[in-house]
Order: structure tokens, then C-alpha cells, then sequence
């Protein structure tokens, strides 16, 4: 037993001797409309760490009041008035990709709305204690002196940085954002209120340089002299929109083909009435739209087994808030720690999570046609969107030596 190993002999780790962030900075230094904004790390000679990084994000922010012409000096962004975690500076940004060697090996779309339903299902409260910092603000943000300021964790916007917490040896790396086109998605004003314009004054991706003992360096070279392939496996965040749903109480909505790796893991599906680009509601709630039943088909084969019968009016969503509260301990091994309450679920985030993990056999061969079925209690209220994130697996490969990165299919 240890407890009586007295001779046992002290291990330091001193594999890593230092372990220091360098920014790096975009081509562009002014960030418009539709821009797109790359921010390069050219040199290959380094050990880098992706999933440590984080984008540092600057800017000003101007609203006027309608009747007296007034500046506003309080602003108050997306998420103001409840306990709920977003982030309303990504809302602008249309897309954020990542490319290793000029692959793109990760990206996501609408980060505000992606991000937004990825940590709402992901944080827990040790999480959301640190989220005004990166500008996830679960008591929401409140702007009072005209500037903003966020160090956002690649880890909180990308599945690759979140899963793949390893160093890349020898590539090069570009993370490339694309501005949005409108800045309303990003506060919530009131009604004499107008946004004149959020401007981004500074982006800055702060990358972890890693180096190693001499021991350590010695290995890595001989990796690198061998060349071998080295597999970088993760979970993406796939998001789909269907802007405006017909006026029933019924919708089959066929979201997309897939192939065998990149099976669907957990589709996670929320509703928003009348809140894109309009600046007085919160882009960062979602809606219920006495939604009961959500079936998502892979093939013939569909989950959950169940119906789940749910109703919202009559207080009857247990069965979702139990599915909400499972996720973190399906997708991440943890214990149960929801972020948010059953009232908070139901006034804020009534989302559907549809575990898929597991899976039979007759989707193993052939392609994956996923679908959803939407069953309301009453008809979809006019100008209703629908939001649909599939976390699926993804596989990459890159060779050190010859900067050879592939997908494997």
C-alpha cells in the first residue's frame, strides 16, 4: 500500500519549462461590416497550444435616444435581466473558422446564437463565475462608459479547441472571423432607443507558446522526423437555422446528410418569435411556443423512443429539464450541475436534448439523413426561427514534417 511506501521518491514534472501567451494580430486593422478578418501564425518552428488561446476583443459602442437626441451612456447588451449566459459580442461575427496548413479543420456558424445554446447546456456555476470575463455574463452586461472590453477561451467558441487539448508541433495556424452585418443581434435597447454603431477598435488572438525539456524536445523531434500522421479527433458544433417556420402545429424539417464519422451525437433544438435583428428584445432568450414533442430521425431509426409529451402551459416539462440537466454528465463525464433552475429553463432557455450517443447498428453503413419533426400544442407563432445544433464527431490527420492535413472520411 502507499500509505506505508516511506521510501518512495519525490517526481517533479519538468517537462514543459515555460509556458507563455504572444498575440498575435489580424492583416486588417479596421473591422466593417461583412469584413473578413484573418489573423495569421506563420512561423512553424513552435509548440503551440490552441485550446489554451483566447480572443481578446476591444471596441466602442454608441445608442441615442429617439426623442431627445440624447447619447445613451448605459447601454445594456443581450442578456441583461435574467440568469442565463451568452455572449453578445460574438453575435458580431457571422462565422469563425479555424485552418491548420490552409485546411479548415473547425468552424462554427452564428456564433452569438451557437455559443449561446452550447454553454447554456455546458456551464456549470464554477464556469459562470468567470463568464464576465470572456463576456458570457450570466447577470448580464451592462455598458456604461462607451467601451467594452473580452477575453473570450477559443475552448468556448470552437468543439476543436474544447476536445483537442494537445500541442501541434510544426503548422501553420489562422483563425479567421467574419464580420456581421448588422450589430442589433448584440444589444437589447429600449423602445425610444437606437443603436448608431459598435465598432471593433482591437482583435487580438493570444496564442500559448510551449517549451519543452531537452528530453522532451529530443521525442518531438523524432516524431517530426518520421513524419507519421497525428490524428486529431473532436466534437463539432454544427448549427442550423430555419428562419421562419410555417404557421402549423406540425413541422418535418430534413436538416442535413451526413456521412459515418460525423454522425449526429446530440441534437439540441430551440425556438426564437420575432427576435432577430431587432434591437429591444433579447436576441440571447429563446422561446417555447408550446413546442410538446421533438422526434429527430437518423435514417428510420429515431430518438428518444418515447414521446415526451411535454407541455409548458400546464407546468409539464419535467421530463425536458431532465434532459437539459443530464447533458454534462453524458457529454462530459461529470456530475450533474445544470446552470440553469426548472423556472429559469422554462422563462429562458426551454430547449430539447436529444442524446443520440448511442446508436444501432443499421447506422453503420451508407449515409446519415437527419431530420426533425416539431409537434406544438397550438400553431407556431408568426415569425418564429428554429435553431438546430448537432454536436458530431470529426477526425483530422496532419503530418509535421511534409504540413500535409487531411479529413478523414
Amino acid at each position: 500500500m502507499s500509505i506505508l511506501n516511506l521510501t518512495e521518491p519525490l517526481v517533479f514534472d519538468n517537462s514543459i519549462e515555460s509556458f507563455e501567451y504572444h498575440s498575435y494580430k489580424p492583416y486588417v486593422k479596421s473591422f466593417n461590416f461583412n469584413d473578413e478578418i484573418r489573423i495569421p501564425i506563420n512561423q512553424q518552428d513552435l509548440y503551440v497550444l490552441p485550446s489554451a488561446s483566447s480572443l481578446y476583443i476591444e471596441g466602442t459602442i454608441t445608442a441615442f435616444n429617439r426623442e431627445t437626441k440624447a447619447e445613451v451612456k448605459s447601454v445594456l447588451f443581450t442578456n441583461n435581466l435574467c440568469q442565463s449566459v451568452t455572449n453578445p459580442i460574438l453575435h458580431l461575427f457571422q462565422d469563425i473558422r479555424y485552418e491548420l496548413n490552409g485546411i479548415e479543420i473547425d468552424k462554427i456558424k452564428n456564433p452569438g446564437v451557437t455559443t449561446t445554446i452550447k454553454s447554456l447546456v455546458s456551464m456549470n456555476e464554477l464556469e459562470a463565475s468567470m463568464s464576465k470575463l470572456w463576456g458570457f455574463d450570466v447577470n448580464g452586461t451592462k455598458n456604461t462608459q462607451g467601451t467594452f472590453s473580452v477575453s473570450v477561451p477559443l475552448n468556448k467558441i470552437l468543439g476543436f479547441a474544447e476536445d483537442y487539448n494537445k500541442i501541434i508541433i510544426n503548422c501553420k495556424h489562422e483563425l479567421i472571423l467574419l464580420r456581421s452585418n448588422t450589430n442589433l443581434n448584440s444589444v437589447k435597447l429600449n423602445a425610444n432607443e437606437y443603436i448608431d454603431n459598435i465598432t471593433i477598435s482591437k482583435i487580438v488572438w493570444r496564442m500559448p507558446h510551449v517549451k519543452v525539456s531537452d528530453r522532451e524536445r529530443l521525442n518531438l523531434l523524432k516524431c517530426l522526423e518520421r513524419d507519421r500522421a497525428i490524428q486529431i479527433a473532436f466534437r463539432t458544433w454544427d448549427l442550423y437555422e430555419y428562419p421562419l417556420l410555417p404557421e402549423t402545429s406540425k413541422h418535418s424539417w430534413s436538416i442535413k446528410t451526413s456521412s459515418q464519422i460525423e454522425k449526429p451525437r446530440y441534437v439540441i433544438i430551440g425556438l426564437k418569435t420575432d427576435r432577430k435583428n431587432v434591437a429591444n428584445k433579447d436576441m440571447s432568450h429563446f422561446d417555447h411556443c408550446n413546442l410538446r414533442d421533438v422526434k429527430v430521425f437518423l435514417n428510420s431509426v429515431y430518438f428518444p423512443y418515447e414521446r415526451l409529451d411535454a407541455s409548458f402551459s400546464a407546468e409539464k416539462f419535467a421530463v425536458l429539464y431532465e434532459q437539459y440537466a443530464k447533458f454534462q454528465q453524458s457529454y462530459y463525464n461529470r456530475l450533474q450541475t445544470p446552470l440553469l433552475s426548472p423556472q429559469d429553463f422554462k422563462d429562458i432557455a426551454p430547449l430539447f436534448v436529444i442524446n443520440c450517443s448511442r446508436q444501432n447498428e443499421t447506422l453503420k453503413t451508407g449515409s446519415v439523413d437527419v431530420r426533425v419533426e416539431l409537434n406544438c400544442e397550438s400553431d407556431i407563432p408568426k415569425n418564429t426561427a428554429a435553431y438546430c445544433l448537432i454536436l458530431n464527431d470529426s477526425v483530422f490527420e496532419y503530418k509535421p514534417l511534409s504540413n500535409i492535413t487531411k479529413k478523414i472520411s
